[in-house]
């Protein structure tokens, strides 16, 4: 349940976190003002997930080796992590399945493009919104 929830609560930060930065650099070298398109969002999207995925597929993979452990040899995360580790792949071991994960970042690309176009048509100009209208 811990890797699980760290899995998520990691998961969902990155990804919001990578893409503030990434549309915040996108609007700052953008030379003519204005929203993005939706093509432009969904790929700001994209991109922010990629790079979340980098940072959090770690946690996937251990909880996900935690998952399928023998019921009578359960670990602990850091247990797991460094068998991980330790096994044939070493570090690399960490970041597996990286590759089926990137195409799972369409969906938060979809969400969150759509969730911008629909922002700036029901509340146009507005730079903030308060927790009932982002809702």
């Amino acid at each position: 349940m811990a890797g699980s929830l760290l899995g998520v609560a990691s998961t969902n930060f990155a990804y919001f976190y990578w893409y503030s930065v990434v549309r915040t650099l996108y609007l700052s070298y953008q030379k003519i003002p204005g929203s993005p398109s939706t093509a432009i969002e969904l790929s700001l999207g994209a991109v922010a997930g990629a790079v979340a995925q980098l940072f959090t597929i770690p946690i996937a993979v251990v909880t996900t080796r935690q998952q399928t452990q023998p019921k009578n040899d359960k670990k602990g995360l850091i247990d797991t992590g460094r068998e991980v580790v330790n096994s044939e792949d070493g570090w690399t071991g960490l970041w597996r399945g990286m590759k089926a994960s990137l195409v799972l970042v369409v969906n938060p690309a979809i969400t969150y493009g759509a969730y911008q176009r629909l922002r700036e048509v029901l509340f146009p100009g507005k730079m903030s919104l308060k927790p009932q209208e982002a809702f």
